[in-house]
């Protein structure tokens, strides 16, 4: 089990994210892998949750998966876990339980994600503090749109506009420190973190693979409730009805999406 020290524990109190190598050639080689196995599931599902957008040359691609840990054996054992478990449990005092998973497939030329902390997105399923596990399935670099944040945000009052993503007059005056990744690392952060993305500008696709849970004290497994509202509220791209808004999905789901296309029909939205 990957034993987490008192300097890496402090480290990740102050700024509110933890870098982690990864944890076996094993474990990333898998999780490439069981990416492009997710990726190549079927599109229309009564179980996982393929979401599309637009790319900026106006192609329809595939932009993030949902809900597939309960549909596959590999991810499922690595997500629940005592390897993972263990870490969380080191780092929050708490014993931790699956919230949701998804995996965000970057592909070349499509759009980033403002900035924003997660907390939105979860608080109509339950007001608690969530962890998140980043794994990256590919290189994650400035150029094809890695993550960024701000540390120490998660102690601040971070003022979230009516659009729930993080007022700009307090991104502007901030500094935002990019965090590449290699294949198999992982960043662990927690749901009130400011971070963004920029755009993949690169001619390759990335894939990140996020696990996000809750402590045990707060509920227990939320999971299935989770993913009932989210199939209601915010449909995967296949499922949507033509003409229908979602309007209260997209508040929720939808608020931190930045792509090159500003323009949707309600089978384009997209995605949180």
């Amino acid at each position: 089990m990957v034993h987490i020290s008192a300097e890496q524990k402090a480290s990740f109190e102050r700024d509110g994210f933890l870098i982690l190598p990864a944890i076996s050639e094993g474990i990333s080689n898998n999780i490439v892998n069981w990416t492009h196995e997710i990726k190549n599931l079927p599109h229309h599902s009564n179980a996982w949750m393929h979401y599309e957008e637009i790319d900026a040359k106006g192609q329809r691609t595939l932009c993030r998966t949902e809900n597939f840990a309960n549909y596959h054996d590999g991810f499922n054992k690595l997500f629940r876990g005592d390897e993972i478990l263990g870490i969380l449990e080191q780092l929050s005092g708490e014993k931790m339980v699956l919230f949701k998973e998804k995996i965000n497939y970057k592909a070349p030329w499509a759009g980033g994600f403002r900035p924003h902390t997660d907390s939105p997105a979860y608080q109509h399923v339950a007001n608690v503090k969530h962890l998140s596990i980043l794994m990256a399935a590919e290189p994650a670099t400035l150029d094809n749109g890695c993550l960024e944040v701000v540390a120490g945000s998660h102690k601040e009052s971070v003022p979230i506009g009516n659009d729930n993503c993080i007022e700009t007059s307090w991104c502007d005056k901030q500094t935002w420190t990019p965090v590449p990744l290699k294949t198999g690392e992982f960043l662990i952060f927690g749901s009130y973190l400011a971070h963004r993305s920029g755009p993949n500008n690169s001619p390759n696709g990335r894939a990140a693979i996020y696990a996000t849970y809750n402590a045990v004290s707060d509920g227990g497994d939320k999971h299935d409730a989770y993913y009932a509202d989210r199939r209601k509220n915010w449909p995967p791209t296949a499922d949507r009805v033509p003409g229908e808004k979602y309007a209260k999905g997209a508040k929720v789901y939808g608020y931190s999406f930045l792509t090159h296309a500003f323009y949707f029909s309600s089978l384009r939205l997209i995605i949180f």
